[in-house]
């Protein structure tokens, strides 16, 4: 095989595309149909899916599975979990590949996902198209678990790859949808807006009390409870449970301030399990969307090995 100043461009390209490129890319750098058709008959390169090569050479990578899929379809992006594991979000793992493609595209794929919709937000991570944090968030709010969903979402935020109001964008973008999962993350993100909204402690320990309203009728509550190791100073808890040395916090305050307090309230945590009390804290999601495990949870710390009330 003669090797050219052509194959030099296109091998340049498919180095930062993790090996893969697509046949109009070969074109815009000066191949031909019967370049494209030599180096195919040659077995220098590969036809993966139509239109889309790899040097037959080259090793086969899940980044490279995933450069290939978005260059089958134009103007795809790799989405989903997919796209959630190439910006390294806590909680996923690798597996199959997702797209989001324009809806009028009608094309199907032989070994992606393939989702449309209009209005992804984009970007570029490692040489792949790919829908951004945000909007990736959005996208998996109604297929994994509400603590899945915080944990990611957080995590991102800490590490400063993503603002509160990139997620406020996305919000505003959907707000008036009827996307899957939005009662989901909405509340989730309005809970870390600096100025957002925050359920008051009224509507919250209401909602507490609600929930545990399910719980047998003789257990004795105490609501807003002077600290039981230190009654006589200034600190109380939502809801206290005398016979079971339990401690029940319904977690209102916005993110940031709870990231701040972090010290001060695990060390509250530790003085209570050193004076023998247990403690659970839940957060207006799990009161509003989990109340069932909620109750759950309460009934197996009180009652080992029993499960909720019916």
């Amino acid at each position: 095989m003669r090797y050219t100043e052509i194959d030099q461009r296109i091998e340049a390209l498919a180095w930062k595309q993790h090996g893969a490129f697509s046949r109009q890319q070969a074109f815009d750098l000066g191949a031909s149909e019967r370049f494209v058709k030599r180096r195919l008959d040659e077995r220098h390169w590969m036809r993966v899916v139509p239109a889309v090569y790899v040097f037959a050479s080259g090793a086969g990578t899940w980044l490279r599975q995933c450069k290939v899929a978005e260059l089958s379809i134009d103007d795809s992006a790799i989405a989903g979990h997919s796209a959630a594991c190439i910006h390294q979000l806590t909680g996923f793992r690798r597996g199959g590949v997702e797209l989001v493609a324009p809806v009028n595209s009608f094309c199907t794929h032989p070994f992606a996902t393939v989702h449309r919709y209009a209005g992804a937000e984009l970007t570029v991570v490692k040489g792949i198209r790919v829908t951004t944090i945000p909007q990736t968030l959005f996208d998996l709010a109604s297929r994994v678990t509400p603590w899945r969903l915080e944990r990611a979402m957080d995590d991102a935020l800490l590490d400063k790859r993503i603002t509160v109001r990139d997620l406020e964008e996305r919000l505003d973008f959907y707000v008036e949808s009827r996307r899957p999962g939005l009662p989901r993350i909405r509340p989730l993100i309005v809970e870390r807006l600096e100025d957002g909204w925050v359920p008051p402690e009224s509507e919250l320990e209401a909602l507490l009390f609600l929930v545990l309203e399910r719980l047998p009728s003789s257990q004795r509550m105490i609501r807003q409870a002077s600290l039981p190791w230190r009654s006589a100073q200034p600190g109380r808890v939502d809801l206290f449970l005398p016979d079971y040395r339990l401690i029940i916090e319904a977690d209102g305050r916005r993110w940031h301030t709870r990231v701040k307090d972090f010290d001060k309230d695990k060390w509250r945590d530790n003085e209570a399990v050193a004076h023998g009390h247990r403690v659970l804290h839940f957060t207006w999601v799990h009161l509003h969307d989990l109340s069932d495990d909620v109750l759950d949870v309460v009934a197996r710390t009180m009652f080992p090995g029993s499960t909720a009330a019916s």
